[in-house]
């Protein structure tokens, strides 16, 4: 996005948050509801090739969509979407939230104490339920995708690639996610993933969070590595943590109990 804009839409900008591999945040500047927001924006034109870009659009909008019927506290508010007409680039601005992701403490290689961990885990299991109620799944639980604000509160973000059950936006074969979190029938059979992938990837941060480490291979449970962590932690995250989803907690709810 060379050259961007001092404005998108109506949003004046202000600096930039972060960087994707499809896009930018900024933060910036809403004069019409004089509030700083999170504004997300992608360039069709540099994101993706020119035979893809109108299905790229939809997905988008389908982003936009989605994240926008989701009302939980854990979850992050999506104020506005649109395209701008002079660039074309599609922004959705999201409340500007205070604290760092989750993906900055991993950077450091801080983990978490354990019962702050499973305090993380339990908001965002309560945010995967009320998405998994509404139908989506969001496919992309990751430490960049979690902020945890000053005061404990933990918000799940980037509804980016998450998928209505009902949808076909998502052709056959095709899959969306970060492979260290992703569950195995992501890969696989990506048509066919259900909200056991998310309770795999929750499974995955809650691991990490624990011991620093992320589970791969035959790996051993969190215990071995954090010893202050009780066996029934242990149980509930190998199970979570099971390669056949038919294995797993089948519902985010028996988890987080």
């Amino acid at each position: 996005m060379a050259g961007l804009p001092e404005t998108i839409g109506r949003f004046e900008i202000l600096r930039e948050l972060g960087r994707g591999m499809t896009g930018v945040v900024f933060e910036a500047r809403d004069p019409a509801l004089s509030r700083t927001v999170a504004l997300k924006m992608i360039d069709p034109a540099n994101a993706v090739p020119a035979g893809e870009r109108e299905a790229f659009t939809q997905r988008f909008e389908s982003e936009a969509r989605i994240a926008g019927r989701l009302s939980h506290p854990n979850i992050v508010v999506v104020h506005d979407v649109g395209q701008d007409p002079e660039t074309e680039i599609l922004y959705i601005a999201l409340e500007r939230l205070p604290g760092e992701t989750l993906g900055a403490l991993v950077q450091k290689g801080i983990h978490l104490p354990w019962r702050q961990a499973l305090d993380v885990g339990a908001q965002l299991a309560d945010a995967l339920e009320h998405a998994h109620e509404h139908g989506i799944v969001h496919r992309d639980i990751k430490p960049a995708n979690v902020m945890l604000l000053p005061n404990g509160q933990v918000k799940l973000m980037d509804f980016g690639i998450a998928k209505l059950e009902a949808s076909q936006l998502t052709a056959a074969g095709q899959f969306f996610g970060t492979p260290l979190y992703m569950a195995p029938e992501q890969r696989t059979t990506p048509e066919k993933v259900d909200q056991r992938a998310d309770i795999y990837s929750l499974g995955v941060l809650i691991y990490e969070m624990l011991t620093g480490q992320i589970p791969a291979g035959n790996f051993d449970p969190p215990s071995s590595v954090a010893p202050d962590t009780h066996a029934r932690i242990d149980n509930a995250v190998m199970r979570a943590l099971a390669s056949d989803p038919d294995v797993r907690f089948q519902e985010v709810r028996e988890f987080l109990e």
